[in-house]
């Protein structure tokens, strides 16, 4: 099936746009995730009080960011919030291939999209360290070269999260917020939630 490639700036202002829902959606995640967390603050020591909150924020970014994009990434054929609002859908790049993002690609695109932001975190958590600098140099370095490669217009903008894992982003019909709310809300009620 020809698809047509998505321009890069409406996909750079759908990756902004699921940012900001995926950051909204970690405060959401971070309330019930902190009150689990009181009882494990409470018998950490001091030392590793640092520790503890920042497993529990990436905990809760991970969550919203990664799980929620997935998620959205299978049930919605391609498409997350930005996306579907953009007009963009992503699918498999094969010729052959079904026309839907099944569970592992959706994965692990994500997980490769999500990687270099915690590479990149890394180093400061101890900036003295230059192996954990160095992991940040390289999470820096896959973030400007998938840039570039998206950007690129005599290619088929094909991101390094794209080209692991075999799909591509294209054009689509755009879709509302508000239907995929009363989709969902209405196949919940129809089971019974």
């Amino acid at each position: 099936m020809p698809y047509e490639s998505a321009p890069f700036f409406r996909r750079l202002a759908a990756r902004l746009l699921d940012l900001a829902f995926c950051l909204l959606l970690t405060f959401v995640v971070a309330v019930p995730v902190g009150i689990l967390l009181v009882p494990v603050a409470l018998l950490t020591t001091e030392a590793h009080e640092a520790v503890v909150y920042g497993s529990a924020a990436w905990l809760c970014y991970f969550i919203a960011y990664v799980g929620l994009e997935v998620f959205l990434l299978i049930r919605r054929d391609g498409q997350t919030l930005g996306k579907g609002l953009l007009g963009l859908r992503v699918v498999p790049s094969g010729e052959w291939a079904r026309p839907r993002l099944e569970l592992l690609p959706a994965a692990s695109r994500m997980l490769i999209i999500f990687l270099p932001f915690v590479f990149m975190s890394l180093s400061g958590s101890n900036p003295e360290s230059a192996i954990l600098n160095g992991i940040a140099v390289v999470g820096f370095l896959a973030l400007i070269v998938s840039f570039f490669l998206a950007a690129n217009p005599a290619g088929k903008r094909l991101a390094l999260h794209d080209l692991a894992t075999g799909s591509r982003v294209v054009r689509a019909a755009k879709r509302k917020i508000e239907s995929f709310l009363v989709t969902w809300f209405a196949q919940r009620g129809a089971r019974g939630l």
